[in-house]
C-alpha cells in the first residue's frame, strides 16, 4: 500500500509538471505575439487593451474647445490582430477611452456612451448600436463624463468621473446600476479616473476636483474597493498623492499611473482586506528609458503594455514622439 502511495504522488507531481510546463509554453508564446502586435500598431493615443484576439488603441481628447457642455469629438480606434499583424481603424463618434469584447461584440466606450461593433469580419467592421454609460440622464457636466471600464463576468463597471461608478450588463446591454462614491466628503468633490478588476473585487481610482487651500484637507485621492458580486463598496481608501490617472491589475497586483510616472505598486490581496490605504509595495520612478507612460497600460504575466511619450532626439523635430512601447515586467519591478 505504501509503494502505491508513493508511486501514485509521483504520477501525481509529474502530472502538475506537465501541466505547468505546457501552460508555460503556450503563455510565453501568446505574450510574443500580443508583444509583435503592440509594437506594429503605427500610433498610440490613449491606451492600449488586448484580449485573445486584438490589440487596441484609442484616441482623441477630452476637451476639444471652451463650449459647454462639453461637445462630442469624432475620432478613431486602431486594431491589430494578434495573429494576422495588420492595423485596421474605425471611426467613432466621439474620443475613445476604452475597448473591452464581449460575445461578438467589441464595446468600445467613449466620453459620450458605448458603441457596440461587429468586428468579426474585418473587411465589414460595423457599428451595430450605442448604449448609454449611467442612469443619469445628459448632457453631462465637467468630469463626469465616462473614462475607463473593466469586465467582470457578463457586466462591465464604469469609472464616470464626478458622477462614480455605473454597471452595465454586458448580456441586455443596459445600465442596470449606477451611485456615486466618496459621499462622505460632500461638499469636497473627487473624480473616478480609471477602474480595473482582479478577482470579484474592482478597484476604482480617484483624484480631487475640488480645489482646497493649502492648509486645508484636500479631496478624497485614493482607491475605493467595490464587490463586483452585490455592487456595493467595501472600503474607501484615501491618501494617496495627486494626479492619479489610471489603473491596472492581474491576479497579483495593482498598478496605478500618475500621469505616467512615477507608478505605485499595491498588492491585491492588501487592497482587498484594507481598512486604510497600505503603503505601495514598490513606488517606480523612472523607465529603463527616457520618457513617460502616456494613457492607461495593460500586462500579461511578462509584459505592461502601453502609450509612451519621450523627447525627440537629433534631427525628430521640436514635439514629443509618442508610440506603443512594451516593458519586460521585471525591469518596472511589477512582480
Amino acid at each position: 500500500m505504501k509503494m502505491l502511495l508513493v508511486k501514485s504522488l509521483a504520477l501525481t507531481t509529474a502530472t502538475a509538471l506537465a501541466l505547468l510546463v505546457a501552460d508555460n509554453a503556450h503563455s510565453a508564446p501568446r505574450s510574443e505575439k500580443t508583444k509583435a502586435a503592440v509594437e506594429y500598431l503605427s500610433a498610440c493615443g490613449n491606451f492600449v487593451r488586448f484580449d485573445n484576439e486584438n490589440v487596441y488603441t484609442g484616441f482623441g481628447p477630452y476637451w476639444t474647445s471652451s463650449v459647454v457642455p462639453r461637445v462630442a469629438k469624432p475620432s478613431i480606434l486602431r486594431i491589430v490582430p494578434i495573429d494576422n499583424l495588420s492595423e485596421y481603424q474605425i471611426a467613432t463618434d466621439d474620443s475613445v477611452v476604452d475597448v473591452l469584447k464581449y460575445g461578438t461584440s467589441t464595446f468600445v466606450l467613449t466620453y459620450s456612451g458605448i458603441e457596440e461593433w461587429n468586428l468579426t469580419d474585418v473587411r465589414q467592421m460595423n457599428r451595430v448600436s450605442t448604449h448609454r454609460t449611467n442612469l443619469v440622464m445628459q448632457p453631462f457636466g465637467d468630469e463626469e463624463h465616462p473614462r475607463a471600464f473593466a469586465q467582470y463576468r457578463n457586466k462591465a463597471i464604469i469609472a464616470h468621473g464626478r458622477l462614480g461608478v455605473a454597471f452595465f450588463d454586458l448580456t441586455s446591454k443596459k445600465i442596470t446600476n449606477s451611485f456615486p462614491v466618496v459621499r462622505s466628503a460632500i461638499p469636497l468633490e473627487s473624480v473616478v479616473n480609471s477602474v480595473t478588476v482582479s478577482g470579484r473585487y474592482a478597484f476604482a481610482v480617484l483624484d480631487s476636483y475640488t480645489l482646497v487651500g493649502e492648509r486645508d484637507k484636500p479631496a478624497f485621492r485614493g482607491i475605493v474597493v467595490i464587490d463586483m458580486e452585490t455592487e456595493t463598496i467595501v472600503s474607501e481608501l484615501d491618501g494617496m498623492d495627486p494626479g492619479a490617472d489610471s489603473i491596472t491589475s492581474d491576479g497579483n497586483v495593482a498598478i496605478v499611473s500618475f500621469y505616467g510616472q512615477p507608478l505605485w505598486k499595491y498588492s491585491v490581496h492588501a487592497l482587498s482586506n484594507a481598512s486604510q490605504l497600505p503603503s505601495p509595495l514598490t513606488r517606480f520612478w523612472r523607465f529603463p528609458q527616457q520618457g513617460r507612460q502616456t494613457g492607461a497600460a495593460s500586462m500579461d504575466d511578462k509584459y505592461y503594455y502601453t502609450c509612451f511619450s519621450r523627447m525627440p532626439g537629433p534631427g525628430e523635430g521640436a514635439y514629443f514622439i509618442k508610440g506603443p512601447k512594451v516593458f519586460d515586467r521585471r525591469a518596472l519591478a511589477l512582480d
